[in-house]
Order: structure tokens, then sequence, then C-alpha cells
């Protein structure tokens, strides 16, 4: 492991380290399409290189603007009815993994030795993306959830037959990002939004396919993150996760009411990340820099030093005034000075 990661997830930090990210493309980043928008990547890249020449921060995000999700491959004269049916495992050469490839190596090139995380999306994530586009031709967030869960529910084997498949795509991402330049990968994954669903359910077809690719990523990358997506207002039983196998963990702790602090005794042994809220609505993006500054203080404090990062639920807003993320850092080294 390289010093730069040791700083992130050591146990006596000299100083607590900072990161925040946003989409550099659109403020949401689900219907856009690298392939048909190609300057999208461009986008990204020089977005990434203002974030870090301004912000100098901690370690980078590596957004995935564009290539959020693929191209499902089928069975050849497959007559699929639904976008589950039929599925095969996308070839190593598949064009969505050599652009992945290509847009870490200039990610890359930007953020010089900083450390820097790949955005991966769940393989249940993607399979409801791709449910919800098959329905209404563009994605839906409030119904997506519920029309997986109507899916799992009438033909739960199906669903996890197609889970298996497309973890075996996520894997061959994984690889070719960290093989790229990643240092390891920032992991969305969240619980299906839909009352009808338990915890069984929940292991049965998201667990079950997110362990596998942390698995893969823990072969090649020693300092890989789980984010436990609350955005929007999802919510996410944070101890459902417990067993997962990951070296830092990130979820929205105003909406489940789990603190950092708290979150150290339902990962021990991991470096928690967070502390603040990433809306338009929240101290982050309205408060005073005074109120900023003390309540990062009170997360040093009420936290510990030790294994913890300091950032945001999720994605903050994309014209949120760099400043404020530059004061949250003062306030780290102020703490570092008074400790």
């Amino acid at each position: 492991m390289s010093d730069t990661k040791n700083t992130l997830v050591n146990q006596s930090h000299q100083q607590v380290p900072v990161g925040f990210w946003y989409h550099f493309s659109a403020t949401s980043g689900v219907d856009l399409d690298a392939f048909k928008d190609p300057d999208i990547i461009d986008r990204t890249v020089s977005g990434t290189q203002k974030l870090v020449d301004r912000l100098s921060p901690d370690f980078v995000k590596l957004m995935s603007d564009g290539l959020f999700h693929y191209q499902f491959n089928y069975q050849e004269n497959s007559e699929h009815r639904t976008v589950y049916d039929g599925l095969v495992p996308i070839a190593d050469d598949h064009p969505w993994l050599k652009e992945t490839a290509t847009l870490i190596g200039k990610q890359r090139t930007v953020i010089g030795k900083r450390t820097g995380f790949y955005n991966i999306f769940s393989p249940t994530t993607l399979l409801k993306w791709a449910l919800v586009k098959q329905d209404n031709g563009q994605h839906d967030k409030v119904n997506a959830d519920k029309i997986l869960a109507t899916e799992i529910l009438k033909k739960p084997e199906a669903i996890k037959q197609a889970l298996q498949v497309i973890a075996q795509d996520v894997i061959k991402q994984v690889q070719t990002a960290i093989r790229a330049g990643a240092d390891g990968i920032y992991y969305s994954t969240q619980v299906i939004q839909d009352p009808r669903l338990d915890q069984d359910d929940f292991e049965k077809f998201v667990a079950d396919t997110d362990h596998q690719v942390l698995q893969a990523a823990n072969k090649l990358s020693d300092v890989n993150i789980l984010h436990i997506c609350g955005n929007g207002g999802a919510r996410n039983n944070v101890h459902w996760f417990k067993t997962y196998e990951v070296a830092i963990i990130n979820w929205a702790t105003d909406i489940e009411s789990v603190s950092l602090r708290e979150g150290k005794h339902i990962f021990p042994n991991k470096t928690v990340l967070g502390g603040f809220g990433n809306t338009k609505h929240d101290l982050l993006y309205q408060g005073e820099k005074s109120d900023i500054q003390q309540y990062v203080h009170t997360l040093i404090q009420e936290t510990g030093r030790d294994h913890l990062i300091i950032g945001a639920n999720c994605t903050v807003p994309r014209d949120i005034d760099l400043n404020r993320l530059r004061w949250v850092s003062e306030a780290v080294q102020q703490k570092k000075v008074k400790a």
C-alpha cells in the first residue's frame, strides 16, 4: 500500500483527510451517454483538473459521467421479453470497458500522485436503471425501485440469474478501472426502496452480488470505498452492511440518524467518511463560514481523529461555491494546530 493510501486509513492521522466531489457534466448524470456525446469525457477530465487545481484535495473521486451504465449483452438470437432475459457477460474488449480505461487514464494524468477512486455502481442499481428505461424510455428515480421490486416478486430466480451475469460485467469494470490507474473503487449501492422487500431480500438481491464485486476489488486494492447511497432521501439500514469487507464506508449520516461516531462501532476497524449533508438545504451549501468550521471541529472531537475522513453524504451540488469546501479543509488545519 502506498504512503498516500496509508494517510486515508491509518490509525493515527496527523491530519484528518477531506474530500468532496460533484458531477462535471450535469446535475444528474444517469441519462448521460458518452457514446452519444463523446465530449462528456473531456468535460469530466477538465472538471477534475479544475477541482484539483482549486481545492488540492487529499484524494479524488474519479467521476464516471457518461459511463454510469452500459448496454447489456444477450445470447445470440435471443428473443428476450424483458431486459434481464437471456443475459450473457460482455466481452473483455467491450466498448464500455475500453472507454472506462480511456477516461481513467486521462483522469490519472490530471490528479497526479493523489489517490483516486473510480465510481462504480452495483449490479442491482444497473438492473433497476435498465428496467425503468425499458418501462418508460428514461431514468425515473421514483419508480425504479418499485419496478425492480415487482419483478423480484414475480420472477425471483430469473432476477438472481441476471444479477449474477451483471456482476461479472461489473467485476470486469472494476478490474479495468484499477488496471487503468484508479487506486481503488468508490462502490455505490443501496437497499431497494420498496416496503414489500425485507432484509432477506436485501441479502439475496443486493448483498450477494455486492460481496462478489467487493471481493474482486479487494484482490486488486487494499483501499476501496463503500458508498451506501442515501441520495434523494433514500433510506438504508446501515446495520445491514456490517458484513461488507471494505476499507472505507460512507453513508447519509443525517438521513439514517447514524453519526460517524456510531458508525465506528457498527463498522469496527473501518474508516468512516462523511458528516455533511449534500443538498442545497444543508449547512455545507447554505451555512456561514463560522458555522461550517465549527461543525468540522465538532465532528473531529466527537468522532475521534483516527479512521475518519470528512466529506458529504453523496455528490454535492454542481453549483456549490468551492470556497465552502475550502473552509472545511481550513477548519481541519485549525483543529490540527489546536490538537
